[in-house]
């Protein structure tokens, strides 16, 4: 493992995603209760992508669990899920999360660039703002396209370089520091969670996503576009008032091509949020 990926292991391992915004001293059942609710309420675009109960019965591979909420949800629906994370205080606490629902945690330690199963083994692969984190996403999409079914969907949500986020990151660290002329992409690798953390423009996405058909991509605003300190955030009128290019997150829906099809094509994003 090169030193990007020690750095970005050891940054999630200091802070597994969103367990520092909640109070560590509650019963473990309350503080996994407190987390999915802060994590819906800030990020409720999650329920629209991953449509957990659509996917009863069939083999999900969720990338990057953090601290297991949207890996014991889809285990709730029913999905045979199986989740992967660099970092292993976080598959840790997702195990705890999983038992704490009477469940069975199948959770690995690995690097989404090799990962460590079987090509044709999942469904669905998902992947919540977690891709961007890793130096080599082409790679890592390339083996999520790799162990997908024919006909399988990847979902993942990527950072938004055009967004109301990045612009902050650039006033902030950039203009404001007396550095009008610092690239965006390095500051948004060394000041956005984790080292080298990247974000995309929408013709960046669809060219990662060149190996799959029927792409959809959806800007969305969020909590993080609009706020005023770190926990502090406008309402969600003010949000509905900036126009969806400028949101932080991309959605993302990518089929893998059966033999039969042909060449990639542009879809449009399903409103409804269906399977």
């Amino acid at each position: 493992m090169n030193s990007g990926k020690l750095a970005v292991r050891d940054y999630w391992d200091s802070c597994p995603c969103g367990s520092s915004e909640v109070n560590p001293g509650l019963p473990e059942t309350e503080f996994f209760r407190e987390h999915a609710r802060m994590r819906y309420g800030r990020e409720p675009h999650i329920l629209k992508l991953a449509s957990f109960e659509n996917w009863q019965g069939r083999r999900v591979l969720e990338i990057g669990v953090g601290i297991g909420a949207d890996f014991t949800r889809f285990r709730k629906a029913g999905a045979q899920a199986v989740g992967l994370d660099l970092s292993l205080r976080s598959l840790q606490l997702a195990r705890r999360n999983v038992e704490v629902h009477q469940g069975v945690a199948p959770l690995v330690q690995a690097d989404a660039e090799a990962m460590p199963f079987a090509s044709a083994s999942f469904d669905m692969v998902y992947a919540w703002g977690v891709l961007h984190h890793t130096s080599g996403t082409a790679r890592a999409l390339s083996e999520v396209h790799r162990v997908l079914k024919p006909g399988g969907e990847c979902r993942a949500m990527l950072y938004h370089r055009a967004s109301l986020v990045a612009l902050q990151v650039y006033l902030r660290y950039g203009l404001l520091t007396g550095r009008p002329g610092a690239p965006l992409r390095s500051l948004l690798a060394r000041h956005m969670q984790s080292p080298g953390a990247q974000a995309f423009t929408q013709s960046e996405v669809r060219e990662l996503f060149g190996a799959f058909q029927d792409v959809a991509i959806e800007p969305a605003v969020t909590a993080y576009d609009l706020r005023w300190s770190r926990r502090g955030f406008a309402p969600r009128w003010a949000r509905r008032l900036v126009p969806k290019r400028f949101g932080w997150f991309l959605l993302v829906r990518a089929r893998k091509g059966c033999p039969e099809q042909g060449k990639s094509r542009v879809a449009s994003f399903p409103e409804n949020g269906s399977a």
